[in-house]
């Protein structure tokens, strides 16, 4: 037992640089061999999950683009697998964003699943890409979508686009599923839901995560994703590993590790303590 006492109270003067090697190594372990950690999808997530199953017959899916390369890493797998679920049950989406390279991002992922589920261009999406004017902007599109977007991101007016003859307002859209990695989700309540009632539902960055729960709690936003978490526990609902389930791996053992090391750095020094108590007695 002291053999063991005096090994863990090293733990408390370990140098930094061996801390970040076990840290490195866990993270790297999921590239090297394959590891499987369960993920159980949350109750915002399957909420998410039932407001696209509850989109109705005959209306579309508004995905909102409004992140840009600097948070792909969160936002990316949560639109792709949203994307998968809209596919799989036929729903049409526009893809639409107040950031400039989020539509363009989007348009990416749709393109590569487009192939799988047989999804046309024009017919069961489309894309009308950047949209500037904020908040401002999102209530005119609201009122008329094609006087707000006559074009889409390619510069092909509406009237050539099959889907967009029925859409022409919010009315025609049956959810919003928004993706950011910053606070303008405040935009779509005040314009979406607060005027048409759009049901909204939301993928954000893991930093923003807590601010937007109240939103959840009010029952403004019908479900939530919230970073890497949020996009591998709608993989899981959806019953695949994508790159939400291969990006958490490397996460979730780096965390593990930084775990393991505080645990045992305070196990030491507990242990040191007594020694010390059993001493001065």
């Amino acid at each position: 037992m002291e053999k063991l006492s005096n090994w863990l109270a090293q733990f408390q003067a370990i140098d930094r640089r061996i801390i970040y090697l076990c840290v490195a190594i866990a993270i790297a372990l999921p590239f090297i061999i394959r590891i499987r950690l369960p993920v159980i999808p949350t109750m915002p997530v399957q909420k998410f999950y039932e407001a696209v199953e509850k989109v109705p017959k005959g209306k579309v899916v508004l995905v909102a683009a409004d992140f840009d390369t600097g948070t792909e890493g969160e936002n990316g797998p949560q639109v792709q697998a949203v994307l998968e679920h809209l596919m799989r049950r036929r729903i049409p989406f526009i893809i639409m964003g107040t950031a400039i390279q989020g539509p363009e991002l989007v348009q990416s992922y749709a393109e590569r699943l487009a192939k799988k589920y047989g999804y046309r261009y024009g017919v069961d999406f489309v894309n009308l890409g950047y949209l500037p004017g904020a908040q401002l902007a999102l209530e005119r599109f609201c009122r008329s979508i094609w006087q707000t977007k006559p074009i889409d991101y390619k510069q092909r007016p509406l009237t050539e686009l099959p889907l967009m003859r029925k859409v022409r307002t919010a009315k025609d859209i049956g959810l919003v599923a928004e993706f950011t990695g910053s606070g303008v989700l405040s935009w779509y309540i005040q314009t979406f839901w607060g005027q048409f009632k759009v049901p909204l539902a939301q993928g954000c960055t893991g930093i923003i995560g807590p601010e937007q729960f109240p939103y959840l709690d009010t029952g403004q936003l019908s479900g939530l994703m919230v970073g890497l978490k949020g996009a591998a526990e709608y993989e899981a609902l959806l019953n695949v590993k994508r790159e939400g389930f291969r990006r958490m791996m490397p996460q979730s053992l780096g965390h593990l590790a930084a775990l393991l090391l505080i645990f045992l750095g305070n196990l030491g020094m507990w242990l040191a303590r007594k020694r010390t108590q059993r001493r001065g007695l």
